[in-house]
C-alpha cells in the first residue's frame, strides 16, 4: 500500500518529501509503528466514523501502539456477504444489505439464499418504483452499482461502459456504505439510475466528499496538531520515540490538509 495513496498529489509535494526524509532518517521501524502508519494511511475524511477513527489515531501516536488492527478495518462490509450484518453493530451493514436484497431482487437474479425477515419489503417497493421497468442500460447501471457497492472489483471493471452514461457510472463509483451521506446519496443515484439521468448539482455526495461539519471539525484539528508540531524540532534533541511520534503527526495533519484543502503550510517538517 502506497503510504500516501488516500491524497491526491499530481506534482512533487516539498512537505511530502520532508516528511519522507525524516521517515528514512528513523532507519527500520518497529512493526507497531508501521500499523500506526497503514492507519493513517486508511483514514478517510467522508466517512461516517471519522471522528472516532481520527481520536484512535492520534491515541495510538501518544502510545506508539496501534488502538486498532489495521487488517480488522473493513470486516462487517457487505462485501464479506449477508453473514456480516450479525456482526456489525453500527447498522450501516444491514442497511446496506437491505440495497442488495432490492436490487438483485429488481434484477430477478437467484441469491444464494432468501432474504431473511429482516428485509425491508418497503424498502423493495419504493427501489423498484425509482428504477421503474427494465431496460439493458438500467440493468446494466445496476449491475455496476452491485459490483461497487459489494466490492466485486473484477465485475465492477468488466461492467464500466463508458459513454452515454459515463456520469452515472462515475457516480456509482464513488459510492459506499461507509460514506456519511449513505442511503441519501444511494437513494438519488437510484432515481437518477431510474431516469438514466446522473444526480446534478451538489445534491450528490459521493467518496472523497465531505460537508462543511467535517471541514470545521477538521480544521480545528490540523490548526492544533499544527500548533503542537510547533513546539517540536526535529533535530538531535529529541529522544528516538519523540522524532517517530513526530512524523507520524506529520503524516497525519499532512493527509487532513490535502483532504479537506487546507493552504497553512505544516510547522515542525524542517530543512
Amino acid at each position: 500500500m502506497n503510504s500516501w495513496s488516500n491524497i491526491e498529489i499530481s506534482t512533487p509535494d516539498s512537505e511530502i518529501i520532508k516528511i519522507n526524509d525524516l521517515e528514512k532518517r528513523l532507519g527500520e521501524l518497529p512493526e507497531s509503528v508501521k500499523r500506526i502508519r497503514e492507519l493513517i494511511t486508511r483514514f478517510e475524511v467522508c466517512h461516517f466514523k471519522y471522528k472516532q477513527h481520527l481520536k484512535k489515531i492520534k491515541d495510538s501516536i501518544t502510545e506508539l501502539h496501534p488502538n486498532v488492527d489495521p487488517t480488522k478495518i473493513g470486516v462487517n462490509h457487505i462485501q464479506h456477504g449477508e453473514h456480516v450484518i450479525n456482526t456489525d453493530t453500527t447498522g450501516k451493514s444491514l442497511i446496506g444489505q437491505q440495497y442488495i436484497w432490492a436490487l438483485k431482487e429488481w434484477l430477478n437474479e437467484d441469491r444464494e439464499s432468501e432474504a431473511p425477515d429482516k428485509y425491508d419489503k418497503e424498502l423493495g417497493q419504493l427501489i423498484r418504483k425509482w428504477l421503474g421497468n427494465k431496460s439493458p442500460d438500467k440493468v446494466h447501471l445496476v449491475k455496476l452499482l452491485l459490483a461497487r457497492l459489494t466490492w466485486d472489483w473484477t465485475s465492477y471493471e468488466k461492467l464500466l461502459h463508458g459513454g452515454e452514461f459515463k456520469d452515472i457510472e462515475y457516480q456509482a463509483s464513488r459510492m459506499d456504505i461507509c460514506h456519511y451521506a449513505f442511503p441519501n446519496n444511494l437513494d438519488l443515484l437510484l432515481q437518477g439510475i431510474g431516469q438514466l439521468k446522473a444526480v446534478e448539482g451538489k445534491e450528490f455526495e459521493g467518496c472523497g466528499l465531505f460537508n462543511a461539519e467535517i471541514q470545521e471539525y477538521l480544521e480545528k484539528e490540523f490548526v492544533d496538531m499544527n500548533n503542537t508540531l510547533k513546539s517540536f524540532q526535529v533535530n538531535s534533541r529529541l529522544s528516538q520515540n519523540d522524532l517517530i511520534r513526530t512524523w507520524l503527526m506529520l503524516c497525519l495533519a499532512k493527509t487532513i490538509k490535502e483532504n479537506i484543502k487546507i493552504l497553512t503550510p505544516i510547522n515542525g517538517i524542517g530543512n
